[in-house]
């Protein structure tokens, strides 16, 4: 772990658009990772989980409506996005240290037979963490996120084909990025572009208009380049620890809690891919559940239908009696 650790300024996140939730901080091993915690703590718990480019900004219109319903709501920032710490060396943010970040926090948190809202790599990361950690939760929802579950050849070949796509891509620009949304030139352009336009690129994946302080709000975590370590890094570690992640998938096949998905119609990555045929068919939990496709809706689709998100689950969590 290198020793510089960024802690972006409090001032960039001031009053900023129904983001007024009190700031808790955990120490994990010299990093603080930050999260939300709202609600009477002797509630039954919910965990959001973002991925990148966001962070817990993203839930600011489902948080409120989770804890009006009588729940505990934990949305905490992955380390090197929003309020969190911030590692500069891109080394560190590998794949196992981003699991092992979320596990310890989970661990020191001591809440199990909780619920968990998944999405990008929230899903990726969090699915992990609780293939280790199974009486963590006892409802799961997974939108819009995959984790990977490839044999031996597979394993050594996909890391190969995705640095070919990073690298034939070239230096993609925020236009050429809105013009074919794809792994090589997303992570292209995370890795070339000497400026992350946060803000733009969470437009790029919404199917409604953002404001200009919403837009502003996700790129508050980031002041100058020197933050870009965590963003900028993710793309490239999709296809790495894929042995732990196949060991991992087979404890989560054996994990029975009930399982719902919710994937979005105009997902430029995922949509119509059958990612969430794999959840369904994998978790026994999964079985019979009242899976949809969220129409109207983009990547980002806490932002797009935060409401019908919110809806869906509260009648969800009733329905299995959570």
């Amino acid at each position: 772990m290198s020793k510089k650790i960024l802690t972006t300024p409090e001032n960039r996140f001031l009053n900023l658009k129904d983001y007024p939730f009190e700031s808790h901080y955990m120490d994990l091993g010299g990093m603080k990772m930050h999260y939300l915690d709202e609600g009477d703590k002797n509630n039954k718990t919910i965990f959001l989980l973002h991925g990148q480019p966001s962070w817990s900004y993203l839930y600011r219109h489902m948080i409120p409506v989770l804890v009006k319903e009588g729940y505990r709501v934990i949305a905490p920032d992955l380390i090197g996005f929003g309020k969190s710490d911030k590692p500069i060396d891109s080394n560190d943010h590998s794949y196992s240290a981003h699991v092992k970040w979320m596990s310890t926090f989970i661990e020191k948190l001591e809440i199990t037979h909780a619920a968990a809202f998944m999405q990008d790599w929230g899903g990726m990361i969090g699915l992990r963490v609780l293939a280790n950690n199974p009486k963590w939760l006892d409802r799961l929802i997974i939108a819009n996120t995959a984790l990977a579950e490839v044999k031996s050849f597979q394993r050594w070949m996909m890391p190969k084909m995705l640095k070919l796509l990073r690298t034939t891509s070239g230096k993609p620009t925020l236009h050429s990025l809105e013009q074919k949304m794809n792994y090589g030139n997303w992570a292209g352009y995370f890795t070339h572009s000497e400026k992350l336009e946060i803000g733009n690129i969470m437009q790029l994946l919404t199917t409604k208009e953002l404001t200009q302080d919403e837009m502003d709000a996700y790129d508050a975590p980031f002041p100058t380049p020197e933050y870009y370590a965590g963003p900028r890094k993710m793309p490239e570690i999709v296809a790495t620890d894929l042995d732990k992640a196949y060991s991992d998938w087979q404890e989560l096949k054996k994990w029975s809690n009930p399982v719902l998905t919710l994937f979005s119609d105009k997902d430029p990555f995922l949509a119509d891919q059958g990612y969430d045929k794999l959840f369904q068919n994998n978790f026994p939990g999964a079985a019979g559940q009242p899976h949809i496709t969220v129409t109207n809706a983009s990547h980002f689709l806490q932002e797009d239908q935060s409401k019908e998100l919110v809806n869906r689950i509260l009648k969800w969590l009733s329905q299995t009696k959570f």
